[in-house]
């Protein structure tokens, strides 16, 4: 078993409690809750702030990365985007809660995608490089070439998680939109 030290072990710590905040958050997703406009909002922007200080702290690390793996970590956060939204709109259901204010449902596969990702990305880092969890670079210089292609990989699921909320926030917000243009009371599917 890998040794953590005191900042490696804060950090999985801090990271652990956004698995289990994004988990329950996902699961009441999947049972129904309040549409909020302004929660469909503030959860991708800050998740994408995550990400952008991800993707500075990569360019400490490796800084041969510069432009080329933050461009990519870029496209793959707008390509998954771009190839979800129709898909979380699908998989969204819009219905009149009891107050007859609107809620919505998403697939459990849906929740289930994004909650994989964000966990093999954290489950990798912890296992195969805990320093990246560290804010900073490294002291002694920069991390060997194996530790620096984990953090390729792990960036890129990053990327990933990130693109995958954005295009459900989106997804949802345009389901909302079908509903309120159809005047329907509720869209199952």
């Amino acid at each position: 078993m890998a040794s953590y030290n005191s900042a490696e072990l804060t950090a999985i710590v801090i990271q652990l409690i956004i698995v289990l905040v994004i988990v329950r958050r996902s699961y009441l997703m999947t049972q129904g809750v309040p549409y909020s406009l302004s929660r469909l909002a503030i959860t991708p922007v800050l998740i994408l702030f995550l990400w952008a200080v991800t993707e500075l702290e990569s360019t400490f690390l490796t800084p041969w990365a510069i432009p080329y793996l933050i461009a990519l970590d870029l496209a793959v956060v707008v390509l998954s985007s771009i190839a979800l939204i129709p898909v979380a709109e699908r998989m969204t259901q819009m219905y009149r809660g009891p107050s007859g204010e609107w809620w919505y449902r998403i697939g459990f596969s849906l929740a289930a995608l994004f909650i994989g990702t964000f966990v093999i990305r954290f489950a990798i880092t912890v296992l195969l490089f805990p320093g990246a969890l560290e804010y900073g670079s490294s002291p002694g210089g920069y991390p060997s070439v194996s530790e620096q292609f984990v953090l390729v990989m792990v960036d890129a699921l990053f990327s990933l998680s990130a693109g995958l909320l954005v295009a459900r926030s989106i997804g949802i917000r345009r389901k909302r939109e079908l509903v309120r243009a159809n005047g329907a009371t509720a869209i199952a599917r």
